[in-house]
């Protein structure tokens, strides 16, 4: 079997092929349903696969489909993890728990927010004890963000308007703006919410029933759409000079940054899955970091979401544009070429096993 035969065109073709492999693998699986259907109309569901003792101590966790769109990295990335039998040469006292579309409605719709126009990653905030952060400078770039019609000259505009805002405020404040979360825009991009998602309870719920007799977790989200072509950052962001970080350094090496410290194009953000799954867990030593995939430019991956951003709030999905927009935000998440695959998924293969030495050396 290729590597390429483990990705899939759809979710639903994504989903099916990893009950399968997982099934073969002898795995344990739960599928939790969502409340919502597919754009095909099809049934969707956040599906988990345990392999390994239920009361390991240590346990690796591999998450995909969180921002939707990205689960065809993601998925792959499990298919061929199970198919190819890397489940079948566990450490002892190790077990394996593959969380396959946390955001099963984006995946199916091509988006990378969910049902709400939430970004979950920006949404696993423990909201019963503080309140979101604000980005109030957000507020003003929105209504150039949000426009009211969608075409190449409205594109040119947006994209001559943020050049202009990076050029004024800096690079590190603008990104920060755009792209690092926001929680008081409902219909806007980066929308963090103001309470949990289906996404976030389901998640909660997932470790509470699996992860809370573990002592060492190590959580990999599958990310791509930042960085050069093909190349896997590993975004770590635990605080400066604690010990997770500590030892994410020590297990993956210099692939790890830290955008705390200034080390990653990504933002500091608040909310994302893996330090959500990180307070889920305060009995255990987590690591959690997520695996990040470059894909197209900067410009062109936040573009792709502004469109979609567009087309879901005021567009027609099954119409041309909509499948050219459809197309745009595809080709920014999940470049449909071998020589993609080629680069990020032996890459994939390598890191899981590092976390599962990392894991057994703690």
């Amino acid at each position: 079997m290729s590597i390429h035969d483990h990705f899939s065109p759809d979710y639903a073709t994504a989903r099916q092929k990893f009950l399968t492999a997982a099934q073969a693998a002898g795995a344990s699986i739960e599928s939790i349903p969502h409340p919502l259907k597919g754009i095909a109309g099809e049934e969707l569901f956040t599906d988990v696969a345990w392999i390994g003792p239920r009361d390991a101590r240590a346990v690796l966790v591999t998450v995909s489909g969180t921002h939707g769109i990205e689960g065809y990295y993601g998925s792959g990335c499990q298919v061929g993890w199970l198919n190819e039998g890397h489940a079948a040469k566990l450490p002892a006292d190790t077990a394996l728990l593959l969380i396959h579309g946390s955001n099963p409605y984006g995946f199916s719709w091509g988006r990378r927010v969910n049902e709400d126009n939430m970004d979950i990653n920006r949404n696993f905030i423990d909201f019963d004890s503080k309140a979101p952060p604000a980005n109030p400078a957000y507020a003003e770039v929105h209504a150039w963000l949000v426009p009211e019609q969608w075409s190449d000259a409205a594109a040119a505009d947006i994209g001559q308007k943020i050049a202009a805002y990076y050029a004024r405020v800096g690079a590190k404040a603008a990104t920060a703006a755009i792209v690092g979360g926001q929680h008081s825009h409902k219909d806007g991009i980066f929308y963090g919410g103001t309470q949990a998602c289906w996404s976030h309870r389901t998640i909660k719920a997932i470790a509470d029933k699996y992860l809370q007799a573990a002592k060492r977790i190590c959580v990999l989200d599958f990310h791509t759409g930042l960085g050069p072509f093909g190349y896997s950052e590993m975004i770590c962001r635990h605080v400066p000079d604690s010990e997770p970080l500590a030892l994410a350094r020590r297990w993956f090496g210099e692939a790890v940054t830290s955008p705390a410290l200034g080390q990653s194009d990504s933002p500091i953000i608040e909310g994302n899955l893996r330090m959500g799954l990180v307070r889920f867990c305060p009995q255990a030593v987590t690591v959690a970091l997520n695996i990040e995939v470059g894909t197209l430019s900067s410009e062109e991956v936040r573009l792709s979401v502004i469109a979609d951003n567009w087309l879901h709030l005021r567009g027609d999905v099954f119409s041309p544009l909509g499948q050219q927009i459809k197309a745009q935000i595809r080709a920014a998440f999940y470049p449909n070429t071998d020589a993609w695959r080629n680069l990020c998924y032996p890459r994939a293969v390598e890191i899981q096993h590092q976390a599962l030495a990392g894991l057994a050396s703690a």
